[in-house]
């Protein structure tokens, strides 16, 4: 199976795809994932075609993907379909049903204050690591990383729209940054 902390180098921009008319350019960027945070179920088939021929990873966000719900049922489709790598999703439930699919599993968090904080230790003490956690908005990365001890890559993503600001957060210990804007798709 493949793994994310062997994808995800150091300092890895991850195309985040709200707008599938923005996808060809996710397929050229560096980085070897692509969130897919848009479409529907319709789509997928077409869209991991041209993941496999780009020879990159597609994780896909069950929580905003149309025409599919975000339970294990859903998740047992996907992989049994081979329409993705991988999910995203804010719910543990459809974490822990990824896992057991033996498909990449990123637990995204809103870390909004000290009870988000809570409820994800609560979360780790209890269940296996997901793959990765994707922290939201990326300003509150720097935070997750100083208040939680873990070995899996920490990815900061949403409100990252200028170089400084992948720069800084690199700098405080994220992994790597998925972002919307096309514009930091190529920093090397």
């Amino acid at each position: 199976m493949i793994s994310l902390k062997d994808l995800i180098v150091e300092n890895t921009i991850i195309p985040a795809v709200r707008n599938l008319n923005d996808f060809e350019d996710a397929l050229k960027a560096k980085s070897p994932v692509i969130f897919l945070l848009t479409g529907s179920l319709l789509d997928l088939e077409n869209i991991m075609l041209q993941v496999k021929k780009s020879k990159k990873v597609l994780m896909i966000n069950v929580d905003l993907l149309e025409g599919i719900a975000s339970d294990k049922k859903s998740v047992e489709f996907l992989a049994t379909k081979k329409l993705c790598n991988g999910i995203i999703s804010t719910k543990n439930n459809v974490i822990r049903s990824a896992m057991k699919e033996n498909l990449l599993a990123i637990q995204r968090v809103f870390l909004i204050d000290s009870g988000s904080l809570k409820s994800i230790k609560s979360f780790i003490e209890k269940s296996s690591l997901p793959d990765a956690f994707e922290i939201l908005p990326a300003i509150a990365a720097p935070y997750f990383i100083e208040n939680i001890r873990t070995d899996v890559p920490i990815i900061a993503g949403g409100l990252i729209n200028k170089k400084e600001d992948v720069i800084n957060l690199f700098e405080k210990g994220a992994k790597a940054i998925s972002s919307s804007t096309k514009e930091l798709w190529q920093i090397p």
